[in-house]
C-alpha cells in the first residue's frame, strides 16, 4: 500500500526543520504517511510593531508554546505583513507569490495528496482553496487572485491552528465562496493556545464544508497524541475514499 504524501507548510518566524523537528513524533507514529516540508521562499523580518494587548510579539509567544530552538537558524514567512494595519486586518502581500512558490513545488516534486499548513502556513493553504473554488465558479469578478491554481491532485487540506484570514482582498473570497469550497478540510486548534485561540480557528472552519474540526489539549502547535492520530486517519480515510 502506498503512502499518503503530504506538503506541509510552516508557520510565521517559522522554518520546515522546525516543522519537522516538533512533528516527529506524529511523523514516527503515522507510517502510512510521507510528510514533506518546505521552506517560504521569504526569510522572516523582525517587525517590532505586531504586538498582542500584552505587549509581547507574536513570535515571542511562539516561541513559548515550543521547545527551545538553535536562534540562528534561517527562520521564514510566507506573508509579509504591513505596519499600517492593525492586527486582526493584515494585508497579505506576499501571498499571490507564496502560492505560485507552492503549487510550482507540487507541480514539480509531486503528486501530494495533501496539504497541512501550520499557523500562516495554514492561512496559504486556506487561500488557495478558497481561491480553486471561487475560479471553478462562474464568477469573473476581478477579486480573482492572479496566481496558479491548486492542482487536482491535493484531495484533502489540514489546518493547523490557522487564524481566520483578515486579508481585505481575500475576505470578500471567501464571504462569495461560503457554499462552493467542497474540498475536504480538517481544522485543528489547541485549547491552550495562547496565539491563535479556538475561536479564531472555528470561525474560518464555518466557510469550508465539508470540514471537521478537533481540538487537542496544548497550545501551538500540532499535537501527536493518539486522539488526534486517529483523527487524522479516520479524516484521510473519508477525503479519500467518500
Amino acid at each position: 500500500m502506498s503512502k499518503h504524501r503530504i506538503l506541509t507548510l510552516h508557520g510565521f518566524c517559522d522554518s520546515a526543520q522546525r516543522r519537522h523537528d516538533q512533528m516527529r513524533s506524529l511523523i514516527r507514529s503515522m507510517k502510512n504517511i510521507e510528510f514533506v516540508f518546505i521552506n517560504s521562499p521569504f526569510l522572516f523580518h523582525n517587525y517590532e510593531f505586531l504586538k498582542t494587548s500584552n505587549e509581547t510579539t507574536c513570535a515571542e509567544i511562539q516561541e513559548k508554546n515550543e521547545a527551545t530552538i538553535d536562534i540562528n537558524e534561517p527562520r521564514y514567512q510566507w506573508i509579509s505583513y504591513k505596519p499600517d494595519y492593525p492586527i486582526s486586518r493584515y494585508n497579505y502581500d506576499t501571498i499571490e507569490q507564496s502560492i505560485a512558490y507552492v503549487v510550482k513545488y507540487i507541480n514539480e516534486n509531486g503528486p501530494f495528496d495533501g496539504l497541512l499548513g501550520f499557523s500562516q502556513g495554514g492561512i496559504v493553504c486556506a487561500t488557495m482553496v478558497i481561491q480553486k473554488a471561487f475560479n471553478q465558479s462562474e464568477n469573473n469578478s476581478q477579486l480573482r487572485l492572479s496566481c496558479p491554481i491548486l492542482p487536482d491532485s491535493i484531495k484533502y487540506v489540514i489546518l493547523v491552528g490557522c487564524p481566520f484570514i483578515g486579508d481585505k482582498t481575500i475576505q470578500p473570497l471567501l464571504e462569495t465562496n461560503r457554499s462552493r469550497i467542497s474540498l475536504p478540510t480538517l481544522h485543528v486548534s489547541g485549547s491552550a493556545d495562547s496565539l491563535v485561540s479556538t475561536e479564531m480557528s472555528k470561525s474560518l472552519s464555518k466557510y469550508f464544508n465539508p470540514s471537521q474540526f478537533h481540538t487537542h489539549k496544548g497550545g501551538h502547535y500540532c499535537p501527536s497524541d493518539s486522539e488526534f492520530r486517529k483523527k487524522l486517519q479516520d479524516f484521510i480515510e473519508s477525503a479519500t475514499h467518500p
